[in-house]
C-alpha cells in the first residue's frame, strides 16, 4: 500500500495518469493511507520488538534507497516520485521506532509541500507543451515566476530548510532514531543529505542556466487557475510546523542536547548536499554523474520482469506435464485402457458353450453354499 521495498516498483509507474492526480495520491491518499493504517494498528506492532524492528529498517532501506535513485532520474515526475518514496520511508522509520506522532506530523507536512511540488511540476509540463525532461528546460525562473517561487518553497520543504514544515517534522523523526536505534540516525542523516542533493539538483537544471529546447525559451506563466492553489499550498507548506500544527501532534520529549544536535547535523547534511549539487550541475547542458545502477533503479524493474517470466514459465512447465501425463496419460488414456483390459477378462469366459456356462453356474452356487455355510 505504501510502496515500501522491496514492493516499491509500481509507485513511479503510476505517473502517467494527470499531475492533479498524482499530487492527490501523493499527497492526501493511496500511499499516505498505508501509513495511516499501520498508526492506527501501531498497538499491536509495538507488542513485537522484533516487529517493530523490521518495520523500521524497511522504512530505513526504503528512504535511503528511492533517495539514491532520485539522484540519477531526469523526469521532473519520476524524480517526486522517488522523494514521496524516500519520505514514506522516513514515516515508516516513524512508526517503526514507536513514534506514531512524529510519523503523523511528518505525514501531515509532507501532504502540503508535496501536492504543492506535484501541482508546480505540472504548472512547468503544461507550459513546456508536456515535456517532462529536466535537461529540455532550465532558465524557467524568468519564464514561471510564481512557479518558481512556489516551487521552490515546497523543495525547501522538502530537504527540511528552517524554518519550512519539513524541518520540524523530518529532524522530529531524526531526533527519535538518534535517541533510540544510532544506525536508523546515521542511514536518516545520509538520506538527507541526498535529499538536498536531489532537490538541488532538480531546481538548478530546470529553473536556472540557459533554456535547452525551443518549447522552454517559448514558455510563459501559467494561468491564475493554476498559480493560485500553488501560492495557497506554498503558505501552508512554509507555515505548517509552527503553533497549531505541531502541537498536535509532537507530544514526546527530547532531551534539550538532542533537540539541537539533531537539527545541527541534519542542516549541515542539508548545506553540504545542496551546495555540491549547485557545483556540480550549475551551467550544465547534461548530466556529469551516470551512475548506471542508480539510473536503473537498482535494476528492481529488470529483476521483476525475469522473475515473472521464469515464474509463468515454470507453471506452464507445469501444467503441460499435469495435462500431458496426469489428465491426457493417466485419466483419459488411463481409463480406456482399464475399460478394455476388464472387457477382455470378461471376453475370455464368454466362450459361447452352454454347458461351459452352466458348469461356471454350478460352481459359482457350490461357492455360495460354502461360504454360507462353513464362514458363518
Amino acid at each position: 500500500k505504501s510502496a515500501q521495498f522491496p514492493l516499491h516498483v509500481w509507485l513511479p509507474d503510476a505517473m502517467e495518469g494527470p499531475t492533479p492526480i498524482s499530487a492527490l495520491i501523493h499527497a492526501a491518499t493511496m500511499v499516505a493511507a498505508g501509513v495511516y493504517m499501520l498508526v492506527r494498528v501501531a498497538f499491536v506492532i509495538q507488542a513485537s520488538h522484533t516487529a517493530l524492528l523490521v518495520v523500521a529498517w524497511i522504512g530505513t532501506i526504503t528512504a535511503v534507497m528511492a533517495a539514491l535513485i532520485a539522484t540519477q532520474q531526469n523526469d521532473i515526475k519520476r524524480i517526486l516520485a522517488y522523494s514521496t518514496l524516500s519520505q514514506l520511508g522516513y514515516m515508516m522509520m516513524a512508526v517503526g521506532l514507536a513514534s506514531n506522532d512524529a510519523a503523523m506530523f511528518h505525514l501531515f507536512t509532507h501532504a502540503f509541500f508535496k501536492a504543492l511540488l506535484f501541482l508546480g511540476a505540472g504548472s512547468v509540463i503544461v507550459m513546456l507543451h508536456h515535456e517532462q525532461d529536466i535537461w529540455k528546460m532550465g532558465g524557467l525562473s524568468r519564464k514561471l515566476p510564481i512557479t518558481f517561487v512556489t516551487f521552490a518553497v515546497g523543495a525547501l520543504a522538502l530537504i527540511g530548510c528552517p524554518p519550512f514544515s519539513g524541518f520540524f517534522s523530518k529532524d522530529a523523526i531524526l531526533a527519535i532514531a538518534y535517541e533510540r536505534n544510532t544506525p536508523i540516525f546515521i542511514v536518516g542523516l545520509f538520506t538527507a543529505f541526498l535529499t538536498a542533493f536531489y532537490v538541488v539538483r532538480l531546481l538548478v537544471i530546470v529553473f536556472f542556466g540557459d533554456t535547452r529546447s525551443e518549447v522552454a525559451r517559448l514558455s510563459k506563466e501559467s494561468p491564475v487557475v493554476m498559480t493560485g492553489p500553488l501560492i495557497v499550498l506554498a503558505i501552508l507548506a512554509a507555515l505548517g510546523g509552527f503553533g497549531f500544527f505541531a502541537r498536535n501532534f509532537l507530544t514526546f520529549p527530547i532531551e534539550k542536547g538532542v533537540a539541537f544536535f539533531v537539527p545541527a547535523l541534519a542542516f549541515a547534511a542539508l548545506v553540504v548536499g545542496s551546495g555540491l549539487a549547485i557545483a556540480i550541475y550549475r551551467n550544465r547542458t547534461g548530466e556529469p554523474i551516470d551512475v548506471e545502477v542508480l539510473r536503473h533503479k537498482f535494476y528492481f524493474d529488470e529483476i521483476y520482469a525475469w522473475l515473472i517470466n521464469w515464474t509463468q514459465e515454470l507453471f506452464a512447465r507445469i501444467s503441460a506435464f499435469f495435462d500431458r501425463w496426469i489428465i491426457d496419460t493417466a485419466a483419459v488414456d488411463g481409463s480406456s485402457r482399464g475399460t478394455w483390459g476388464i472387457g477382455a477378462l470378461l471376453r475370455l469366459i464368454q466362450v459361447g458353450n452352454l454347458q461351459a456356462y452352466v458348469f461356471l453356474f454350478g460352481l459359482g452356487v457350490v461357492a455360495l453354499i460354502y461360504f454360507a455355510v462353513f464362514r458363518s
